[in-house]
């Protein structure tokens, strides 16, 4: 099962419709939205009512940040803890607190944004994914994206895409690509 996983998109959709639209053909299933601005996910579900959408709340979403700013939720038997990771620091390259709380959870995977920049790395037997921004990338001059592949518990592939000049996907140069052996 495909999930893409995105965050940032702050009122900026097109580039997430461009690359489900791209690669919901392929077993898309689900979306994964780490916040900023939590409203661009319930457009994009009233857009794919087919594809499970899982959110949270951003910084940049106001008052109601507080509410669903972190949650653990389950795919395909994988334990997936996502936030939006400004209460965890990620914005300075820090994930410890983002790790520490994944595996309080029990969770094999932890999703965050908040920095806009790509960050790819499992650590303690839980892999660490920020997609970076879809929008308003910082580290890189092209937008960013994640992509899962789980299967019966466990979590088959984990990479970091970019869409390049002309609409090109490209890996990005923080992606590795986890196998589950």
């Amino acid at each position: 099962m495909k999930v893409l996983v995105i965050s940032d998109t702050h009122r900026n959709i097109s580039n997430a419709v461009k690359i489900i639209e791209l690669i919901k053909c392929m077993g898309l299933k689900a979306i994964i939205h780490c916040g900023d601005h939590i409203d661009d996910a319930k457009r994009l579900k009233s857009l794919y009512k087919d594809i499970e959408m899982y959110s949270v709340y951003g910084n940049c979403d106001g008052m109601a940040y507080g509410k669903l700013g972190e949650q653990v939720i389950q795919i395909e038997g994988v334990s997936i803890f996502i936030t939006h990771g400004h209460r965890h620091g990620v914005k300075w390259g820090e994930y410890e607190e983002l790790l520490i709380d994944a595996a309080a959870y029990g969770a094999k995977l932890a999703i965050c944004g908040h920095s806009h920049c790509a960050y790819l790395e499992k650590k303690q037997g839980i892999i660490l994914l920020n997609p970076g921004s879809i929008s308003l990338p910082r580290d890189f001059r092209y937008p960013s994206y994640g992509i899962l592949d789980v299967e019966n518990g466990f979590i088959k592939d984990v990479s970091i895409m970019q869409i390049g000049d002309n609409g090109v996907v490209l890996t990005h140069p923080a992606s590795t690509v986890y196998r589950n052996k």
